[in-house]
């Protein structure tokens, strides 16, 4: 019961509210069409916009955009160019793009990745039942694309909070045990521009995404990021399959060494 003595609502009976944009920063990706139809087939999409942002892909990427885009019209879908390389880069133009255009929520995920069913709906209920709330992340799955192997369904969330952990103890900061991984991240337009926004980097130096998670924490308090696991995002191991887990670890732990010891995945 609520304090007026009304029974309370559940999620699925909470108002869905908020104008929503979806960033898809995308390079050279052979996944993005599978990415686009499982934005295409959320429940209660309302007036969804997805702006794709393409980091000067090399290949036809560009073009199967488009061609989707032509073939389904009832999807609402801007298509972005970014030439400055990096994940950070085409995020953060794509943000503010969204913003500009006047959207109150503004949500990402990547081109190698699809998000729940339900994930759209979900962010509308979460950002309304939490009015403290600036940043939403949620669980991360295994997609069952090529690289998925037998166990991935465990291993891909466990090794998430095992980073998160990881990360923290290297910083001495708990901030960093509620990053946001960037395939599953939602957040208000207000806290996006008060924050100064995903940093313009690139995979070679930094993680946009932790680093932006933690700068939100630093700045909004601990209570403005929430990790929510109802909020699902199945994402490719294609990753985990090229460097393993060890040298993923090192990946994230030790930024430095990107581009030396350990051949980054160019990705943008």
């Amino acid at each position: 019961m609520t304090r007026s003595g009304h029974p309370a609502r559940t999620p699925e009976e909470s108002p869905v509210t908020g104008r929503l944009a979806v960033v898809v920063p995308v390079f050279n990706e052979p996944g993005i069409v599978r990415t686009l139809e499982a934005l295409r087939a959320q429940r209660d999409r309302g007036d969804l916009h997805v702006y794709v942002v393409d980091n000067a892909s090399t290949d036809d990427t560009a073009q199967r955009i488009q061609d989707y885009a032509a073939a389904h019209p009832e999807v609402a879908l801007t298509v972005v160019t970014e030439p400055q390389k990096g994940t950070g880069a085409a995020s953060d133009t794509g943000f503010r793009r969204a913003i500009d255009d006047g959207f109150e929520l503004v949500a990402r995920t990547d081109g190698d990745s699809e998000p729940a069913e339900d994930w759209v709906r979900r962010i509308r209920i979460l950002f309304a039942l939490h009015p403290r709330v600036q940043l939403l992340g949620g669980t991360s799955t295994a997609l069952r694309d090529g690289h998925y192997r037998r166990g991935d369904d465990l291993l891909m969330p466990g090794a998430l909070w095992l980073l998160r952990i990881m990360i923290a103890l290297k910083h001495l900061d708990v901030a960093y045990l509620r990053f946001v991984a960037g395939h599953n991240m939602a957040v208000r337009a207000s806290a996006y521009v008060a924050s100064g926004g995903i940093e313009r980097t690139s995979i070679d130096t930094r993680d946009e995404d932790i680093e932006f998670s933690a700068r939100v924490c630093h700045r909004l308090g601990w209570a403005a990021v929430r990790i929510d696991p109802t909020l699902k995002v199945a994402t490719s191991m294609r990753r985990v399959r090229r460097y393993g887990l060890g040298m993923m670890g090192i990946h994230h732990l030790v930024p430095a060494l990107r581009g030396r010891i350990i051949r980054t995945i160019d990705i943008r």
